[in-house]
């Protein structure tokens, strides 16, 4: 094949164009063909006779896998590719399709988990998440287990395909959008997205879009993303950069951040007057050379266990471009970037090896390459070899850790004589006899460069045998809370020194949340017993525990070693609104409620909400909580699952104004494309400003529900109410009108200002010495404010006049029953909780209404359910039906035949989650044993009668005393 066919052909394997062919070099070379712009760094080839590759990881333990796009997994191992493949998948190899991701579970050494991205075709084209178990250099036959099947492919390009751990644990996952634009902003689909998973491909519930999206698209943690081949976690911090692949102008470097949108396919690149999208890290054009490109397709974070490059590489984000063929470096805090290297045949991935190389995967070549520092290439010993004691017909392990050119080759002698066979990093002397002690153990590594011999280490054999160290408390099923004490008690024995005394024992305790740990109780000495208290703040995640170590000692120094762990007690824990899903702080974290977590009993954590808020085009501010704390308050994780209820009050929002600008003395409005201007002569043509406090900030309405921005450093009417800026508004005082100056929320100099007249009213650019400065030169920074109606109230003070005045608590000034309102602006009794569809625990139909108006389990369908509309009386519930009639309690039997001045009221408890659902029960105002049951399938839920023992009794006979709400659309407009 010609060479520029062959390059067009794995052109395709990241989506990328080109507009000429490169030259591409031979496979067979000795040295690798890289022009690195400092000559302080050489290039080599680290492997060669690839097929195809698509990406490259290394294993913990020091081993490169390369992915062949035909489905092979290789190992590269002491710089040979071996002949076998790890595995070989069945894929579609067509166009972009293949296998292109791989990623080692963080606990590897422990349970040999590995995970792939590839191309399955088994019945239907999709693309597939699973994982495998290595069984050294191979997988384990039949361990495949499929994580996420994604949707059928339509297209044969946009895959996606990268897989990484973050610091989180979770498993991130990049999904292209298959060639299908509105993929990427849609939640009901995966594509175009960038995924967090479960290491077992669950879906965590925390996903910033898991309570909105379906499916698998439960799993997007960031979207609008075209084709985000590679991406890169930088380790110790966890900055996640995203490389994705453009279109028609820009190659993008995207932050990762939870909930980001990244705006494919509204913008490519960098962009203006999108204040709820998230620009691009860095972006470089479309184009030949060195600044440009056409294919993003490799990262890496220079950040190795031990620097081989000089410190003002470290920290360095590295990443390259298939079609250009160069590596540059950027700094991921200041944004500064360099080239690199160049003339790398199609680069396709990026990473830092153990040694602390830079390697690349060249496609165009099917090798690896590396790139070493010159002052690093010749072998030395990092880590020498330890001394050995250890009991007859135990084994003996010595190990060295050693760096330099690779390949690195190892050599053990004993006794300065070669030991056949032992030519890796560490030494087993499998049963140490007596006749072993005092022998001396060394090893000689080599490369092309030379060679270095470690220190000797000497192995010491005995025929004492180890102690034995027994923890007896904790117990095996212990459980802990915090603010208790961890209690711990143990013994040591030895067959030759008989019991072990205290001294003879150290404990520890260890924090271990998730897959990563935390120290807890520091090595403690001479004590057989004791106790450590557990902290009751700090993490407040619920997976966690914490292992308690015991180390005992003997007289000769030969240890043993043991642990018991003790789990947490947790509860649910649920934060409602009402209205129904405004927005929710749990431990500063903003989530919409309501909002599932779960805790650990004792820890304190805090509840809290922004007030006010902006919802379904209406405000609403912060009355109460359901415990009577404050609107930001801490509590301790109670003994049993919790419920917080935030009830908020729909409000004005704040003071409408119409503002003039001082300079020019227009009136400012909003031009076509949305900027903010002094565009008005007269008063009635200006804009109407809703100043809605936040805090001691303020952010300012439009029409309709558009909010100001700043975009540009220009004010822009584009953001909603979360996005938009928030200005402190500065009084400037002159004669008898309100003059004032608006200060941004960032920038050196934030001040508003109409730096040129007509153009758009400036905020952020340098200049001005502070707001309402006269001094300031020609920059304007005075505003004044006409005091207006706010749009569809009257001046008056009247319910809904924009301010709330006295004990006001209104809407928008309609008195009309049923509005949430009353006459006297104070909420009137009847204010809508939010619409439903009830689902029976027992029997999984869901609540309809019978010819009868009784309320039965008869609907196999959600859809088919009734729609209950719940409004509040005080702090218990009236249930509205579709046809507008309130539930009733007749002969203990559910009605809806009631208004709502006689409409039974219903208290709901919260039962816990089952199955990641809610689960409530309803007690209605009166009776004996009065909660809600199914007592016989299909004939109407029962209230009142007896023989229950409790709202969510698990122990209560067959009675069933548990539904789940699903939220539905209220039927019909607001009553």
């Amino acid at each position: 094949m010609p060479l520029f066919a062959a390059f067009a052909v794995c052109s395709l394997v990241v989506g990328c164009s080109t507009s000429s062919a490169p030259s591409t070099p031979e496979l067979e070379v000795v040295r690798a063909g890289a022009v690195i712009q400092d000559a302080n760094f050489a290039d080599s080839v680290f492997v060669n006779g690839l097929q195809g590759p698509t990406t490259m990881t290394f294993a913990p333990d020091g081993r490169l896998f390369v992915s062949e796009k035909n489905g092979s997994l290789r190992i590269v191992e002491n710089g040979q590719l071996l002949p076998t493949p790890f595995v070989a998948l069945t894929v579609d190899d067509d166009n972009e399709r293949g296998l292109m991701g791989i990623a080692f579970d963080p606990n590897f050494p422990h349970n040999h988990y590995l995970y792939v991205y590839y191309t399955a075709d088994d019945g239907t084209i999709h693309n597939r998440l699973s994982r495998f178990t290595a069984n050294g250099n191979v997988a384990v036959p039949g361990s495949e287990l499929v994580l996420a099947d994604f949707p059928t492919l339509d297209a044969a390009n946009h895959n996606g395909g990268a897989v990484h751990f973050g610091l989180d644990g979770k498993l991130y996952v990049s999904v292209g959008e298959n060639a299908v634009s509105s993929n990427s902003q849609s939640l009901n689909t995966p594509l175009g997205k960038l995924l967090r998973f479960n290491p077992d491909g669950t879906i965590p519930t925390d996903n910033p879009f898991y309570a909105t999206a379906t499916g698998l698209a439960k799993a997007t943690w960031a979207l609008g993303l075209r084709n985000p081949f590679t991406f890169a976690v930088q380790p110790g911090t966890g900055t996640l950069f995203i490389n994705d692949v453009g279109e028609g102008g820009w190659e993008e470097i995207n932050r990762g951040q939870a909930g980001a949108n990244y705006g494919w396919p509204f913008t490519e690149g960098y962009f203006t007057n999108r204040p709820e999208l998230t620009q691009p890290f860095f972006a470089y054009p479309h184009g030949t050379g060195t600044a440009a490109g056409n294919c993003i397709a490799g990262g890496a974070f220079y950040n190795p266990p031990t620097s081989a490059f000089p410190g003002a590489y470290y920290g360095q984000y590295f990443f390259a471009d298939y079609t250009n063929n160069w590596i540059r470096r950027i700094d991921p805090n200041s944004g500064a970037n360099s080239l690199f290297a160049t003339d790398i045949a199609g680069p396709v991935d990026l990473d830092v090896g153990p040694d602390g190389a830079l390697y690349y995967l060249a496609r165009g070549s099917g090798q690896v390459g590396r790139i070493a520092y010159t002052a690093s290439l010749p072998p030395s010993i990092a880590q020498q070899p330890a001394n050995a004691l250890v009991s007859v017909g135990y084994p003996a392990t010595f190990t060295v850790s050693a760096s330099g050119e690779p390949p690195l080759t190892y050599q053990w002698q004993r006794g300065g004589v070669n030991i056949a066979g032992a030519t890796s990093p560490s030494y087993v002397l499998n049963s140490a006899q007596l006749a072993d002690s005092g022998a001396r153990f060394r090893v000689v590594v080599t490369n092309g460069l030379g060679s270095t011999t470690s220190a000797e280490a000497v192995l010491t054999v005995t025929s004492n045998k180890p102690p034995v160290a027994t923890i007896v408390t904790p117990g095996a099923s212990a459980t802990y809370t915090a603010a208790t004490n961890l209690t711990f008690s143990g013994s040591a024995s030895d067959q030759e020194d008989g019991s072990l005394p205290p001294s003879a024992m150290t404990w520890s305790i260890v924090f271990h949340h998730d897959t990563h740990t935390h120290p807890a109780m520091p090595d403690t000495t001479g004590i057989a017993s004791g106790s450590w208290l557990i902290p009751n703040v700090g993490e407040s995640s619920s997976n966690v525990w914490y292992r308690v170590w015991l180390t005992v000692r003997d007289s000769i120094g030969l240890t043993h070693t043991t642990y018991r762990d003790v789990y947490p007690v947790t509860v649910p824990i649920t934060v409602h609104t009402v209205p129904f899903g405004l927005q929710v702080l749990m431990d500063g974290q903003p989530f919409t409620a309501p909002h599932n977590t779960v805790g650990v009993v004792g820890v304190i954590r805090s509840v809290g909400v922004d007030s006010p808020q902006y919802a379904n085009g209406k405000f609403w501010a912060f009355s109460s909580w359901s415990d009577g704390g404050a609107q930001s308050h801490t509590f301790t994780t109670p003994g049993s699952s919790a419920t917080f209820t935030a009830t908020f009050v729909e409000t004005s929002g704040g003071s409408c104004y119409q503002i003039q600008s001082e300079r020019t003395d227009k009136w400012l409005t909003v031009n076509t494309a949305g900027k903010v201007v002094a565009g008005s002569t007269t008063q009635a043509g200006g804009q109407i400003f809703q100043l809605v406090p936040t805090g001691t900030r303020y952010k300012l309405k439009g029409s309709g529900s558009a909010f100001l921005a700043v975009v540009s450093n220009q004010l822009t009417m584009s953001a909603n109410f979360s996005s938009a800026e928030s200005f402190t508004q500065l009084p400037c005082g002159y004669g008898g009108r309100t003059r004032v100056g608006f200060q941004a929320s960032s920038g050196s100099a934030p001040h508003w200002k109409e730096a040129t007249p007509g153009e758009p009213i400036q905020s952020g650019d340098g200049g001005n010495g502070g707001a309402c400065n006269a001094a300031d030169g020609g920059a304007w920074e005075g505003f004044y404010l006409e005091p207006v109606a706010c749009p569809g109230s009257s001046t008056g003070p009247v319910c809904g006049n924009g301010t709330v005045e006295g004990s006001e608590q209104c809407d928008d000034g309609n008195t009309s029953s049923g509005d949430g309102c009353n006459a006297t602006c104070t909420i009137e009794a009847g204010s809508s909780a939010g619409c439903f569809r009830i689902q029976s625990e027992r029997t999984d139909n869901w609540l309809t209404v019978d010819g009868t108006g009784k309320v039965a389990a008869l609907s196999t369908t959600q859809t088919g359910g009734e729609v209950f509309e719940l409004v509040t009386s005080g702090t218990q519930y009236k249930l509205r039906g579709a046809s507008g009639a309130y539930l009733a309690v007749v002969a203990n039997q559910l009605t809806v035949n009631a208004t709502l001045g006689t409409a039974e009221p219903f208290t709901r408890h919260a039962c816990g989650v089952y199955g990641g659902r809610n689960r409530y029960g309803f007690e209605s105002s009166t009776g004996t044993a009065r909660n809600w049951k199914e007592v016989t399938p299909g004939a109407p839920i029962q209230s009142g009668s007896g023989g229950n023992g409790g709202v969510c009794n698990a122990t209560d006979g067959g009675s069933w005393e548990a539904f789940y709400l699903e939220p539905a659309t209220c039927p019909g407009a607001k009553r």
